[in-house]
């Protein structure tokens, strides 16, 4: 029993189910046949008037409508861990993250100080994508990303359906209506938004109304009516397949000039491809040359820049270790040069006051020979004297008593001058002896000057000797310096080599580069090609198609060519003016642009389905 009622439960459960999907397709394909009616009366009340929309008329207003009930068809209540409210509005802003046009008109949008809800922005929104002829391509934006705004809306949405597909096509019709609407000081927050079935509904009930008896006359007018609308039909088509024969013939002859040039330009790049690579070769022969021959001589020149720096190393150590040994060979010379130097000062002194105190000595010396002389000039006139006395007390014996005292006193005196004398004899031998003393010092003196003399000759041949190996250290540095520049020029001329091999790789680059864009262009060129292909292939399909088609005879035909009905005084026949079978109006109530008429005829579903599939496709 909980079987069974378990298995009636998921019965139910499925049933109200399938109810519900059935509800939710009913919903969608109405929501899609009012969008159709609301293109077509806009796009007729449009070409009725001839003129651009300058306010929102009811037609316009309704699309409008419609519109805001297919953004808000299955969209969720709440969302998000706040349960916050949706708008449709919320949708379009996450779509315009990744859509720059939308992005602007939604920032255009914001700016509007007179629109504080969402459903407002949402419907300012709506009517500049209308006024920039976008509306089709916001919706197929929409249907693109459907990834992102899945999470917005229920499986059942019309957005998330199979007929959204229809919604692009329907509004691409649009494009032939220009808008100019005012939308600054306009109250959009709070418009009423029902859908008024009245602007669809036709007036009176036709199926009561009793069917007039036939005519003679009126069947001759039919006929003759038929005829007419035969003739204009053979016309129209008449003209399409002229205008179709000429753009086909003048594109076929643009085809043909462009495949002709297309087909040169290739012939030339072929030919510059091929000298592009043959010089391509020669250069990479050339450049594996280079570079092996770079290669050789950069190792030939390091191994004798190795050669080298290692023997210029030995040699500048050596010369290093000679010109410190040189060095201190000259700093002891010069210090040793400076000591004799200063003994010679200190020995020139001392000669100095040893001939100061010589010319004393002479002087002193002079001075005593003078004195002696002079005690000898007296002692021979006292001798004189004496013997003056001698021979006056020889004379007068009388005058010697007398005399005897100043004899006595006189002798006293030459005692005393011969004591003086003798003291000066020694004085001038103790002189004779210091000046023997001087003069062995002046000879020591001498020959010590004499051995300064030639130790300074020895000092400065010495020095003479160093300058000149100065000189040859310096003349040695200057050549290691000639040297030293002949390896910074041979380096200069290995880096010029290593620059020079970079802008022959450069140019490889380039030549690598200029082929890959040229093999693009050929690719962009048999692109093109394959398009002027398929475009050919479509005229030509659709030419096909204008050449089989032929107005169908209304008596010949009882039925609806579509979907097979009987017609009746209520099932009205209707030519399809693409095609020209006869359909009835349901099948036929589709108005397009065709290129034999500037104003939208009528045509059927199928060709209203091929027409809008290869717009949208141009």
């Amino acid at each position: 029993n909980e079987y069974k009622s378990y298995l009636s439960f998921m019965d139910n459960s499925n049933a109200v189910i399938d109810q519900a999907d059935r509800y939710h397709a009913i919903e969608r394909k109405n929501i899609i046949h009012l969008l159709k009616l609301s293109v077509k009366n806009l796009i007729d009340y449009a070409l009725s008037i001839n003129s651009s929309l300058d306010e929102e008329v009811p037609t316009l207003y309704q699309l409008f409508v419609v519109l805001e009930q297919i953004l808000k068809h299955g969209i969720k209540d709440k969302t998000g861990i706040f349960n916050t409210s949706l708008d449709y509005y919320t949708v379009i802003q996450a779509l315009a993250k990744d859509t720059e046009w939308i992005r602007e008109v939604g920032e255009s949008v914001d700016n509007m100080s007179n629109l504080k809800t969402l459903s407002g922005k949402g419907r300012a929104l709506l009517r500049l994508t209308m006024m920039q002829k976008k509306i089709h391509i916001f919706f197929n934006e929409m249907l693109i990303k459907s990834d992102k705004i899945r999470s917005y809306y229920h499986p059942y949405s019309l957005l998330l359906s199979e007929e959204s597909t229809l919604i692009p096509g329907l509004l691409t019709g649009l494009n032939v209506i220009d808008c100019n609407l005012y939308l600054r000081e306009r109250d959009l927050d709070h418009l009423p938004q029902v859908i008024q079935l009245t602007y669809y509904l036709k007036e009176g009930n036709y199926l009561d109304a009793p069917s007039p008896p036939p005519s003679p006359r009126l069947d001759e007018n039919r006929s003759y009516q038929h005829i007419l609308e035969q003739k204009s039909y053979v016309e129209e088509i008449n003209e399409k397949l002229r205008s179709d024969k000429l753009t086909l013939d003048k594109k076929c002859k643009m085809l043909k000039e462009d495949n002709s040039t297309m087909h040169n330009v290739v012939t030339d790049l072929r030919s510059q491809l091929d000298e592009i690579k043959t010089e391509r070769q020669c250069l990479s022969v050339k450049l594996e040359s280079l570079e092996e021959s770079h290669k050789r001589r950069l190792e030939v020149e390091k191994a004798d820049m190795a050669v080298e720096r290692e023997t210029y190393e030995a040699s500048r150590q050596g010369l290093n270790d000679l010109y410190l040994l040189a060095k201190e060979q000259l700093v002891t010379a010069n210090n040793k040069i400076s000591e004799l130097q200063r003994d010679l000062e200190v020995e020139r002194n001392i000669r100095r006051d040893l001939e100061s105190a010589h010319e004393l000595l002479d002087k002193e010396i002079q001075d005593k020979d003078d004195t002696i002389a002079a005690l000898r000039k007296q002692c021979s006139d006292v001798k004189k004297l004496n013997l003056d006395m001698l021979n006056k007390v020889q004379n007068t014996g009388k005058k010697m008593a007398e005399k005897e005292a100043t004899v006595r006193q006189l002798e006293t005196k030459s005692e005393s001058s011969s004591s003086q004398i003798t003291e000066l004899i020694i004085k001038t031998k103790e002189l004779s002896i210091l000046n023997d003393d001087l003069k062995k010092e002046l000879d020591m003196f001498k020959s010590r000057y004499y051995d300064l003399e030639s130790k300074h000759d020895e000092a400065q041949t010495n020095i003479a000797v160093e300058r000149e190996w100065k000189e040859k250290l310096q003349r040695q540095s200057s050549v290691d310096r000639e040297e030293l520049a002949m390896l910074r020029a041979d380096a200069i001329h290995v880096n010029e080599l290593k620059s020079s091999l970079k802008q022959l790789q450069r140019e490889n680059e380039d030549l690598k580069r200029s082929c890959r864009e040229q093999e693009m262009a050929l690719v962009e060129l048999g692109d093109h090609l394959s398009r002027s292909k398929v475009k050919a292939e479509e005229l030509k399909h659709s030419t096909d198609m204008m050449k089989d088609s032929k107005w169908a005879n209304d008596k010949e035909i009882e039925n609806c060519q579509l979907c097979k009905k009987a017609f009746s005084v209520a099932r009205r026949k209707h030519h399809c003016r693409n095609c020209g079978g006869i359909f009835c109006h349901q099948c036929s109530d589709n108005t397009m642009p065709l290129p034999s008429s500037a104003r939208p005829l009528r045509v059927c579903d199928r060709c209203h389905d091929v027409l809008l599939e290869r717009s949208i496709k141009k």
